[in-house]
C-alpha cells in the first residue's frame, strides 16, 4: 500500500508541476542551475533546480523552526522568518521566479510590496502547525485536516502562484483530499500506521516488558503535555481514538470466539464518532451566532432617508421597517470579532478531534490489517500496545 502511495504521490507532484513550470522544470530539490543569485535558494536548502513541491516542502519544513512564536527568546526570529517567506514567495511565483533567476531581484522582506507583494502571505500547513504547535504530534496525527483543506483552497484559488489544474469534479475532490482512494488522505494514514507499528515493535515482539513499555508512554505523554501549547488538547483527541479502534479490534476477534465484546466495542467506536461529529456541527453553529451577534454590536441603525449618507460612511445593510443597518466604526467591529476567537478556536478543536479520529480509524485499519503480519498473536499484540 505504501509502494502504491508513494507511486500516485510521484504522479500527482509531476502533474502539479506542470502546471506550475515556469521558473525551473527541473525533476528534484538538489540539482544545480546557472541563476543571477542563488541566494533565495540557499535560504530554503534547495537547489537551482528545484520543482515547486519541493520548494514549498523545504519552506514549510524551515519555516516552522524560525517562526518568531516558536523562538520567543530570538530578537533575530522575525527577520529570519521574513526572510525565509520572501525566498518562498518568489520561488513559488513561477513570473517571480522567472525575473529573480534573470535579475537577481525578488520579493524585499522588508519591503514585500515594492515586488508585488506576499513576504507576510499565509501558508496554511505552517499556520496551523504553529498554532496549534503540532510537531511533537505529528507522528500520531500527521498534517491537520484543517490546514490541508485551506491549502487546498488556496490552490485552486490561484494565490501565491500555487493554482492548479482543475478539469472535473475528480481533481477538485483530489486536491482537498476527499474519498478513501485519495493519495494524500492514504498516506497520511500510511504513515500514522508506520510510525505507531514501530512505536510498538519492542513491545510487540517482546523485547520490552509491559510496565517498561507503559512508563515509556506515559513519559511521551508528559513530554507533549509539557512541551506544546495545546499538548493536551491533543491528547485528548488521539487517546480515546486509539483506545476505541483498539478495544473494537479486540472486540472483534473475541466475537469469534462467542464473546459480545466486539459488537459492544464497535458501538462504543461509533459513538465516539457521532458525539465529535455533533460537536463540529454545535461548534460551528455556536461560532456563526457569535459572529452575527459581533457584527449586531458594531452596526447602528439609520432612517432609510440617511441611506446615502450610511453608504457613505460605511457598510450598510437593510431592515424589514426602511431602516438601515451600518457600520461606521471599524475599530469597534474589530474589538467585536475579536471577542469571538475563543468560539473560534472551540470550533477549531471540534474539527481536529473529528478528523483525528477518522484518520486514526485508517491508519489502525492498516497497522492491524498489516498483509505483512501472518501472525493472528502479532496482530492482537499490537492492538493491545496501541491500547496501552
Amino acid at each position: 500500500d505504501v509502494k502504491e502511495i508513494n507511486k500516485l504521490m510521484k504522479e500527482e507532484e509531476k502533474k502539479q508541476n506542470k502546471t506550475k513550470s515556469g521558473g525551473g522544470g527541473g525533476s528534484g530539490g538538489g540539482g544545480r542551475r546557472r541563476v543571477k543569485n542563488s541566494e533565495y535558494y540557499d535560504l530554503l536548502g534547495v537547489g537551482t533546480d528545484a520543482v515547486p513541491s519541493a520548494i514549498r516542502s523545504a519552506y514549510r519544513k524551515r519555516a516552522r523552526k524560525v517562526h518568531p512564536d516558536k523562538n520567543p527568546g530570538d530578537p533575530d526570529a522575525e527577520r529570519k522568518f521574513r526572510a525565509l517567506s520572501a525566498a518562498y514567495q518568489t520561488l513559488s511565483d513561477p513570473a517571480k521566479r522567472k525575473r529573480y533567476d534573470s535579475s537577481g531581484v525578488g520579493v524585499d522582506p522588508e519591503r514585500p510590496d515594492d515586488a508585488g507583494g506576499g513576504a507576510d502571505t499565509l501558508d496554511p500547513i505552517v499556520f496551523f502547525a504553529v498554532l496549534f504547535g503540532s510537531e511533537a504530534v505529528e507522528p500520531y496525527v500527521g498534517e491537520l485536516g484543517m490546514a490541508t483543506t485551506f491549502d487546498a483552497l488556496i490552490k485552486l484559488s490561484g494565490s501565491n502562484g500555487g493554482g492548479v489544474s482543475i478539469e472535473s469534479w475528480e481533481d477538485v475532490k483530489a486536491a482537498f483530499g476527499w474519498g478513501e482512494a485519495a493519495p494524500k488522505r492514504r498516506k497520511r494514514e500510511a504513515d500514522i500506521a508506520l510510525h505507531l507499528r514501530s512505536r510498538v515493535a519492542d513491545y510487540v515482539d517482546g523485547y520490552l516488558a509491559l510496565e517498561a513499555f507503559r512508563d515509556g508512554c506515559w513519559e511521551e505523554a508528559m513530554g507533549i503535555v509539557r512541551g506544546e501549547s495545546y499538548g493536551a488538547s491533543f491528547l485528548l483527541a488521539i487517546g480515546p481514538s486509539l483506545v476505541a479502534e483498539a478495544d473494537a479490534f479486540l472486540g472483534y476477534r473475541s466475537s469469534l470466539l462467542g464473546s459480545w465484546r466486539g459488537p459492544i466495542s464497535n458501538a462504543k467506536r461509533n459513538l465516539l464518532f457521532l458525539r465529535r461529529k455533533w460537536g463540529v456541527t454545535r461548534s460551528i453553529m455556536r461560532t456563526l451566532k457569535e459572529s452575527v451577534k459581533a457584527l449586531y454590536r458594531s452596526a447602528e441603525v439609520v432612517p432609510a432617508a440617511d441611506e446615502g449618507a450610511g453608504e457613505r460612511r460605511g457598510r450598510s445593510e437593510g431592515t424589514n421597517d426602511g431602516k438601515r443597518f451600518v457600520i461606521n466604526d471599524k475599530e469597534k467591529l474589530k474589538d467585536n470579532l475579536s471577542d469571538t476567537i475563543p468560539t473560534v478556536l472551540e470550533m477549531a478543536w471540534a474539527i481536529n478531534y473529528a478528523d483525528i479520529s477518522t484518520t486514526l480509524y485508517g491508519a489502525c485499519e492498516k497497522l492491524f490489517h498489516d498483509a505483512d503480519v501472518s501472525s493472528w498473536e502479532e496482530r492482537l499484540r499490537r492492538a493491545e500496545a496501541v491500547h496501552i
